[in-house]
């Protein structure tokens, strides 16, 4: 018989029997899980255990740039867009090559979004630097590079110039070098900013896809400060044509002057902040050559312009000697149109105004009369024709107050606009 050895208990001091039920209590509950949702990592209850808190804490932010790194051909009106997981975007800097001016932004997304404010320039290449930084402070930088497709620079004339001193009427024009396609022109408009002061709401119109004009809904308020302000750096204006840069121009409003030609009763009446200033006596056309009527705006003054009735109608107006025959200098023009309409001196119909119509379109006042209202006129005054024959249009360079406010507004096409003729119209 083989006896073995007596397998008694070995006894632990109490303390450290506690100790042990401690640990296989721990080691117990680490193991279960009521409602099943256990992560499956010793000591750890779910994702948001200590120890993948002290996981993320050290983990650098993952930070992602559009464009791409080293991409090439993309479009100006891109707009730079960086984003950071795991942690804030501390700094970032868009920088086209030769300008060490960056783009400016804004953060977005708790800071976890940066977007860049500015269109790109067409034909540049691009870096950019960003630092995001993790809540312990862990920092993760990104050097990126990207390059623009090359295209033609979009030019924009602007009316009224910065600084300028205009009247009441007078809308905001913008003229472009290129011709901006149908689908492109909201967007384009959408870039461009007016404000005033005092504030009156506006609109938008095209008269061709070259040039489009902003009106108030009525007429500036006398003394308004009013700034136009384009941000068109990196617009798309069609036709691989881009804007270059952007742009801001004040002008002011001075006193209300709207004058009223009625050629019913052969007068103008000249009106200043809503005062009567002036009665003048007028001569306006004759049968067949009446003036343009309705809502006209000052579009500029001469002292001197040569008129030629040959430029202006042909036919029988281009033998000298026949009725309607005239090439002459005529002083003091105040033209209220595009398209040759003048308010002038014309000492030969002195005799007529106030009474009966021989001019060939224009409003003939006498030459002391003239003197006072080219002296009195600023670009953009009111100028109010009524009880002519014939209405103003696109075609005058009188569209804007001509068109209701409420159909003023567009995004297309328009009838063609207003040019500055080579040879100004009739005496």
């Amino acid at each position: 018989m083989v006896r073995f050895p007596s397998m008694r208990p070995t006894l632990l001091p109490r303390a450290t029997r506690v100790s042990v039920a401690v640990v296989v209590a721990l080691v117990l509950a680490g193991c279960s899980s009521a409602s099943g949702s256990g992560s499956g990592v010793p000591g750890g209850g779910g994702s948001g255990g200590p120890a993948n808190q002290l996981a993320e804490s050290f983990a650098p932010p993952d930070v992602s740039v559009l464009p791409a790194d080293h991409t090439s051909g993309v479009a100006p009106d891109t707009v730079v867009d960086v984003k950071s997981f795991g942690g804030d975007i501390s700094t970032v800097a868009v920088v086209a090559a030769g300008d060490p001016t960056p783009l400016a932004g804004t953060l977005v997304t708790n800071k976890r979004e940066w977007k860049a404010n500015l269109g790109l320039l067409p034909g540049t290449a691009y870096t950019v630097d960003v630092k995001a930084l993790a809540p312990d402070g862990t920092e993760t930088t990104s050097h990126t590079s990207f390059s623009t497709v090359t295209g033609d620079r979009l030019t924009t004339a602007t009316t009224p110039a910065d600084g300028q001193t205009v009247g009441v009427g007078m809308p905001i024009k913008l003229r472009f070098n290129t011709a901006i396609p149908d689908a492109l022109q909201s967007a384009l408009v959408a870039r461009v900013t007016v404000t005033s002061n005092p504030p009156v709401p506006g609109a938008w119109h095209w008269f061709s896809p070259y040039e489009v004009h902003y009106r108030p809904a009525v007429y500036w308020a006398a003394h308004t400060s009013v700034t136009v302000a384009g941000n068109l750096q990196g617009a798309n204006a069609g036709n691989n044509t881009w804007g270059f840069g952007n742009w801001s121009e004040t002008f002011t409003i001075g006193d209300k002057h709207v004058s009223f030609v009625d050629d019913k009763t052969e007068q103008m009446q000249v009106y200043t902040n809503d005062k009567l200033q002036n009665i003048f006596p007028v001569s306006m056309g004759k049968p067949g050559f009446d003036t343009i009527g309705g809502t006209l705006v000052v579009q500029y003054r001469q002292y001197d312009v040569r008129m030629k009735s040959c430029a202006t109608f042909g036919g029988s107006a281009c033998n000298p000697g026949s009725a309607n025959y005239y090439d002459d200098d005529v002083y003091y023009d105040t033209a209220i149109s595009t398209d040759g309409f003048f308010i002038h001196a014309a000492p030969w119909s002195v005799y007529a105004q106030g009474h009966y119509d021989v001019s060939h379109g224009c409003i003939n006042i006498s030459t002391a009369n003239a003197i006072t209202f080219f002296d009195f006129s600023q670009v953009g005054d009111v100028v109010i024709v009524s009880n002519t024959n014939r209405v103003a249009d696109a075609g005058d360079g009188e569209g804007d107050w001509q068109i209701p406010y409420a159909q003023y507004a567009n995004s297309g096409g328009a009838p063609p606009a207003d040019q500055v003729p080579t040879h100004p119209g009739g005496v």
